[in-house]
């Protein structure tokens, strides 16, 4: 049977619909993946979504930003010992902070935004990088937060 395309189209989306409407377990649990895979948990509540900085930075110093972001409601400080490494790769290899110099302005105002707020218990991490401090700077302020993290856990 040669079937129009359109009747094709049409029977996908009621298909689609159906599956959507379902008030079983497995309509949620499509909800919760595509929770998880768009807009995580861990990402909420937030001043502004991390990937609108992340995508500012070099890679490392992205990495560093995304595990600060999440620690407290992902990993914990195994988060930010995961941040502490790739701030260690950057400073290794000389890796720059910015994707672009002309974006420094733009990154520093969402740094400031984090240092206001407190976001994630890290102002001074946060104001490490808003002003425009040295890679070793932030590097000891990373160091410093998780030493005192887990002095308090003892």
């Amino acid at each position: 049977m040669n079937r129009n395309p359109l009747e094709i189209l049409f029977d996908n989306v009621l298909a689609g619909a159906a599956y959507a409407s379902q008030s079983s377990d497995s309509a949620s649990v499509k909800e919760q993946h595509m929770d998880n895979v768009n807009h995580p948990k861990h990402y909420e509540n937030c001043p502004f979504e991390c990937i609108e900085l992340t995508r500012l930075l070099s890679f490392d110093w992205g990495n560093v930003v995304k595990y600060c972001y999440r620690w407290q409601s992902k990993n914990g400080v195994e988060d930010l010992k995961k941040a502490l490494w790739y701030a260690n790769d950057a400073v290794i290899h000389g890796t720059p902070l910015y994707a672009d110099t002309n974006l420094s302005g733009l990154c520093n105002a969402l740094f400031s935004a984090l240092a206001n707020t407190d976001w994630a218990g890290l102002r001074g991490i946060w104001w490490a990088f808003a002003n425009s401090g040295t890679e070793r700077e932030i590097l000891t302020a990373l160091k410093n937060k998780i030493n005192e993290i887990e002095k308090d856990g003892e």
